[in-house]
């Protein structure tokens, strides 16, 4: 065969296949065709399905835990959401709840335990310095009041003979004026001395000095038995010696007055006059240290202010709540007679608590007062209480080689209730307060092999998956070594309903 057949040949053959690859290549090309449609509708329907119920929308971020014990660094990819409907975070009842807090095993190896008491300095009696019939008692065991509320309503036969006594002041203090006015007038006549008048304003003097010493000395007699400085015997004693003071000046003035009239017809000396004018400063200080006791006593100054005539005298007086608290003892019952100076309640304000720790005695050289403390209570899981040292106690009990350690701490919405059992941790006993964060182990879910919390975000249907590490258990409540944050937003119950939803939409994840 020749050259020019065989090229020929050669042609033929590359035109034929040159035709057979035209042929094979239309099956590619629809192939290729019908796979980029495939593709285009799965990310439509991808697409579409974004916004249903329990999508899972995958963030690229992935956080490094440290050190998990084992040598090993854990590097996990996290920070998904869940959405849900809003109106499905009700009704699947997920329950959101904040991050709690607790000391560190190793702080808390260097802990005492102790009992809540009130603040002693905030404890403040309810006294009647009345004695008398309780015609009502409107203050309840553990109620809470506010200062000037009524606790109860006293009837008494002291309070009508107080403000008896105080409108005759008033009628006193009004004589000795009209008297001072009138010896002014006559001094300028013709001065004369009147030895009877000397004498008894001399006397008058001695003793208005020996019921002011008296009467100072009653007042503080009151206060010092209210706090219990005193004993109630001591109290009567300068009660009696105030009440014969009283009859003292009272005789003292009757005799001054009879002098006076029978110096009337006589002009009065400059020494008179004097006399006089003495007299009104009494009889006016007198009748101000009677509406004190009026006040005091506990009628209003509006009342005391418009006592003019007996027919206005009253037999009731409420009783008050001195400060704003709460009644944490009542002795007191309607239709009880009562002495004066009687404790019927006690109002404490509970805003602030005392925990009184037992401390051993070789701790106590490294408590200083004033150094910080953490407190915990079995009560409240995850709460964490700070306070300070306020007072060591200098004796040590021999039967168990304590000494009282008191510490004081804000107690705020009053939950930490007196008798209470807590756990005291002291930060100068040699390590500084460290804390762990601390979830109800229902918070937890498991995922890829690992746990994971739902963390709540500013949008109440959406939520975050943090995988987190976590420490041991205690009281039901359960230590996270990393991933969270003391305060943070969780889903403490109902996580698993948010996992089936993740799961559902993503099967991957297991």
């Amino acid at each position: 065969m020749s050259e020019e057949n065989n090229e020929k040949i050669l042609d033929d053959a590359d035109t034929g296949k040159g035709h057979a690859a035209k042929r094979n290549r239309k099956p590619l090309f629809i192939g290729l065709a019908v796979a980029g449609i495939m593709i285009a509708g799965a990310l439509l329907l991808w697409l579409l399905r974004g916004g249903e119920v329990g999508q899972a929308v995958p963030t690229p971020r992935t956080v490094t835990f440290g050190d998990n014990g084992s040598g090993q660094t854990t590097e996990t990819t996290a920070e998904q959401t869940v959405t849900i409907q809003p109106d499905q975070v009700e009704k699947i009842g997920l329950k959101i709840e904040t991050v709690g807090e607790t000391l560190s095993s190793e702080v808390m190896a260097l802990a005492a335990t102790g009992v809540v008491q009130s603040n002693a300095y905030k404890e403040t009696p309810v006294i009647s310095l009345l004695g008398g019939v309780l015609r009502s008692v409107r203050g309840e065991l553990g109620q809470d009041v506010g200062r000037g509320q009524t606790l109860a309503v006293i009837f008494s036969d002291e309070l009508a003979a107080s403000q008896s006594r105080y409108l005759a002041l008033q009628t006193e203090a009004q004589t000795a004026k009209q008297n001072y006015d009138r010896t002014a007038r006559l001094v300028k006549i013709s001065p004369v001395s009147n030895a009877e008048l000397d004498q008894a304003m001399a006397r008058l003097k001695t003793v208005q000095a020996e019921l002011e010493e008296n009467r100072k000395r009653y007042e503080r007699s009151v206060k010092l038995v209210a706090i219990g400085a005193i004993s109630r015997e001591e109290l009567e004693q300068a009660t009696t010696k105030y009440r014969a003071s009283e009859a003292d000046v009272i005789e003292a003035k009757r005799r001054y007055d009879r002098g006076v009239q029978v110096a009337e017809i006589n002009p009065v000396s400059r020494s008179e006059f004097e006399q006089a004018a003495v007299k009104r400063q009494t009889a006016e200080s007198d009748l101000v240290t009677a509406r004190q006791r009026l006040l005091l006593l506990g009628l209003s100054p509006q009342k005391v202010n418009s006592l003019r005539s007996p027919s206005q005298i009253t037999s009731e007086v409420s009783l008050t709540a001195p400060i704003s608290g709460t009644i944490t003892k009542r002795d007191a019952n309607q239709g009880e007679v009562i002495e004066a100076n009687k404790e019927l309640m006690r109002v404490t304000n509970l805003s602030s608590v005392w925990a009184i720790a037992q401390v051993f005695e070789k701790d106590i050289s490294l408590l200083r007062v004033g150094s910080g403390a953490s407190v915990t209570t079995d009560s409240y899981n995850g709460k964490l209480f700070r306070g300070r040292v306020t007072y060591i106690d200098p004796n040590i009990a021999p039967e168990t080689r304590t000494a009282q350690v008191r510490v004081e701490l804000d107690n705020p919405g009053q939950i930490l209730k007196i008798g209470m059992y807590v756990n005291i941790a002291f930060g100068s006993m040699g390590n500084a307060e460290r804390t762990m964060p601390t979830i109800p182990p229902s918070a937890v879910q498991n995922m890829n092999d690992k746990q994971v919390v739902f963390v709540a975000t500013d949008k109440p249907n959406v939520f975050v998956v943090r995988y987190v590490r976590l420490g041991e258990e205690n009281n039901g409540r359960v230590t996270v070594l990393e991933g969270l944050n003391v305060g943070d937003k969780i889903v403490g119950e109902g996580g698993f309903l948010l996992r089936a939803e993740l799961l559902k939409q993503n099967p991957t994840h297991h």
